[in-house]
């Protein structure tokens, strides 16, 4: 196995030989958007994954070659859905190295991150700074998915990126 298949969390759980097992990068993204689509416990499952499909086939239109969407960024925004699986429906997009780009806003608040390859992402947060009402607080750094509540606690995406019903 390449490592992109050893790194999809869910293969090894795939009741499949290994000549069954997804062949290109191509196939590879796409199985994990299906998996996407078939994990219930993430809200907007269906909707997400129907995002990062048409996000695939637009990058692969525009330039057939390419890898769609990169599968190290796609692992990334996987395990960060798998964590906060009350997410709010993102406005995704791709970076120009195929990065996932997931984006929540609100009218005074912006969530922002960038999936990277590596396992972390680069995130920015603006909201409105109660002390100060013509002020915004801007936070942004880079961390990986398992340590951004520590960084951005919760209270502060609540509502608007995660859905407090769940």
């Amino acid at each position: 196995m390449d490592t992109i298949i050893k790194n999809i969390p869910f293969i090894n759980k795939l009741p499949i030989t290994q000549t069954e097992l997804p062949s290109t990068q191509d196939d590879q993204v796409q199985a994990l958007i299906h998996q996407i689509k078939k994990t219930k416990v993430i809200s907007n499952h269906e909707s997400i994954a129907n995002k990062l499909l048409a996000l695939f086939n637009i990058a692969k239109e525009e330039d057939p070659t390419g890898p769609g969407i990169a599968a190290d960024s796609l692992i990334n925004f996987y395990d960060f859905l798998q964590l906060y699986t009350n997410i709010k429906n993102p406005t995704l997009s791709l970076s120009p190295d195929y990065n996932i780009y997931a984006s929540w806003r609100s009218k005074e608040k912006l969530f922002s991150a960038h999936f990277l390859q590596n396992g972390e992402l680069r995130f920015v947060l603006f909201k409105p700074n109660k002390r100060h009402p013509k002020r915004k607080i801007r936070i942004s750094g880079t961390a990986t998915s398992d340590t951004l509540m520590e960084i951005t606690t919760p209270e502060s995406l609540n509502g608007w990126v995660f859905d407090e019903r769940r």
